[in-house]
């Protein structure tokens, strides 16, 4: 009878033929409501809009949006399309405990903060792609 050998799957694809993993620049604004971070993947292309996304409550964009934006299928897209991840403040990888007494902004002013965010990357036109309380949050600021 023959041994059982260990045999290590990976369900990750690997980067298409010609392909770098594309670098990310985090940024973080003070907008009236505190302070929001988010991620910019790509080169913004002229007459393009960008891709925003904003997460559901308890994620971030990483737990919420890898997967979609990993996907074969996608890359045809993100080539196409500067993106922009924000994160809702206290949501970031290693964002720090809130202090006592700290007032969360609400969801309306979350969406209030969209506006800094796209000032400052001076971008006028947006596809905004939300999932949960992103999707309202998205919403509201449309």
């Amino acid at each position: 009878m023959a041994e059982l050998q260990e045999v290590q799957i990976t369900e990750e694809k690997p980067l298409l033929p010609g392909q770098t993993p594309e670098a990310a620049k985090t940024h973080s604004v003070e907008t009236p409501y505190g302070s929001v971070t988010f991620t910019v993947y790509g080169t913004p292309k002229p007459k393009r809009p960008a891709i925003l996304t904003y997460h559901d409550v308890g994620l971030n964009y990483k737990s919420c949006f890898q997967p979609l934006f990993q996907f074969e299928d996608m890359q045809e897209i993100i080539q196409n399309f500067v993106r922009v991840h924000v994160d809702a403040p206290g949501m970031e990888e290693g964002a720090p405990v809130f202090p006592l007494g700290y007032q969360y902004p609400s969801l309306d002013q979350l969406a209030d903060m969209i506006p800094c965010v796209l000032q400052y990357l001076n971008f006028s036109t947006i596809i905004g792609v939300g999932v949960g309380a992103g999707a309202y949050i998205l919403a509201r600021y449309a």
